[in-house]
């Protein structure tokens, strides 16, 4: 059996107020070239479809388009879609009779029993043991696991650790899948996820990953029947590990500034459970840009005035640029419009701008909450300035003070 694994399209998402809509259409054109050269039998979306549970008008069109243009490329591609933390499941569900006329399969959410002293499972297995065929004929299976919250997995007598609950959802659901009549030994297995493994690294600690639980990936791992496994929910591609078995596929494209890595999908061809794992990279219609470049410190930036003098050189260039200087003081609003200026008709957009700030002496101990009691005894006015000090290096303006006490005055009340 042969797949592809993409995860986290965040179709809808925006950086800075940019939309992103042309760079994930520049990505679904990538990925049909992927599909019609490599001719899988499935096209494993692993979650984080929508960057919202309330996706636009627009981000849901852009999502049908691209899969009815994709189911078809080849009348036998199935594709097969599961919900991450980030999609409504009901809202992504909701048309799933309809997506099967196209080869689609789409699961959201877990059908759990009322009853489950009656069945084996507490959920019905068949809904999520999706057989993937090839000219008619059984080649293997994707267990499609959607994003399942912590308390749903099901609970355990003993040893109940989150960690422990997942690997007995996905050895019972295993385990499930050799009683059908269908199954049999040679037959590939493919298992979704989209949750935190412990072993994942978050490269400069990716602000998009939410606070999912994580789960040990030894546990998992020991489950020899399932041949791959097809996760979502981390940006940066990569194996678990050394072992090429378990895979992050990754974000298409650079969904923040911290994201500044390859993007890819995943081509994974099993045979007689022996993979074969391809990558293939995407290339972004727009790069991100730190210029001048991202500094270490505050005494290796450059001043406002001169990273203004050199943005000559990016303005005509299509990209996302987020600026780096330093200064003695918060940049001020006349600056800030200075440097928006400098960007208007211009091809580069603007998102922002990173300050350095020259470290104060004795400020960060000065401010420093050791124990639980200080902090019961430090008010909330004061603790903002301290924050206030920290961020901007400097006090708080008396203005500011005074309207900042009276906010205080009113909540304490």
């Amino acid at each position: 059996m042969k797949v592809i694994h993409t995860s986290d399209w965040h179709i809808g998402q925006t950086l800075y107020q940019f939309s992103r809509e042309e760079e994930h259409k520049y990505f679904f054109n990538q990925l049909k070239d992927i599909i019609i050269e490599e001719k899988p039998d499935a096209l494993v979306i692993s979650g984080d479809v929508f960057h919202s549970a309330t996706p636009t008008v627009m981000s849901q069109r852009l999502y049908y388009h691209a899969l009815v243009e994709l189911s078809r490329l080849d009348d036998d591609l199935q594709i097969i879609v599961v919900a991450g933390n980030h999609d409504s499941p009901s809202r992504l569900e909701a048309p799933r009779e309809l997506w099967a006329a196209f080869n689609v399969t789409v699961v959201g959410n877990l059908d759990f029993y009322r009853n489950d002293e009656e069945n084996e499972l507490p959920y019905d297995a068949s809904k999520i043991q999706i057989p993937v065929k090839r000219d008619g004929v059984i080649v293997g299976w994707v267990l499609a696991v959607p994003f399942v919250n912590a308390g749903n997995y099901p609970s355990l007598d003993e040893d109940d650790t989150y960690s422990n609950r997942v690997f007995s959802f996905y050895n019972g659901l295993k385990n499930n899948l050799k009683t059908d009549s269908r199954y049999k030994e040679n037959h590939s297995v493919v298992a979704t996820g989209h949750f935190m493994v412990n072993e994942a690294a978050l490269k400069n600690k990716d602000k998009m990953v939410g606070g999912i639980e994580s789960v040990d990936s030894s546990g998992i791992s020991s489950l020899s029947d399932i041949d791959y496994w097809a996760f979502g929910h981390v940006h940066h591609p990569q194996n678990i590990g050394n072992n090429e078995k378990m895979r992050y596929s990754g974000s298409p494209f650079a969904l923040t500034f911290n994201e500044d890595y390859p993007h890819s999908v995943t081509v994974v061809n099993i045979e007689n459970h022996i993979l074969d794992v391809k990558i293939r990279e995407i290339s972004p219609l727009i790069p991100i840009i730190d210029f001048p470049s991202k500094p270490d410190s505050y005494d290796d930036a450059s001043s406002v005035e001169s990273v203004m003098e050199q943005l000559e050189e990016i303005l005509d260039v299509e990209s996302y640029v987020r600026l780096h200087v330093k200064s003695d003081t918060p940049v001020s609003e006349v600056q800030n419009a200075k440097i928006m200026d400098l960007f208007q008709s211009r091809k580069a957009k603007y998102c922002g701008v990173q300050v350095y700030l020259p470290k104060l002496e004795n400020v960060e101990n000065a401010s420093m909450i050791r124990t639980l009691d200080e902090f019961k005894a430090i008010s909330p006015y004061e603790l903002g300035c301290s924050v206030y000090i920290k961020k901007y290096n400097q006090e708080m303006p008396d203005e500011m003070k005074a309207l900042f006490k009276e906010v205080c005055d009113v909540v304490m009340k």
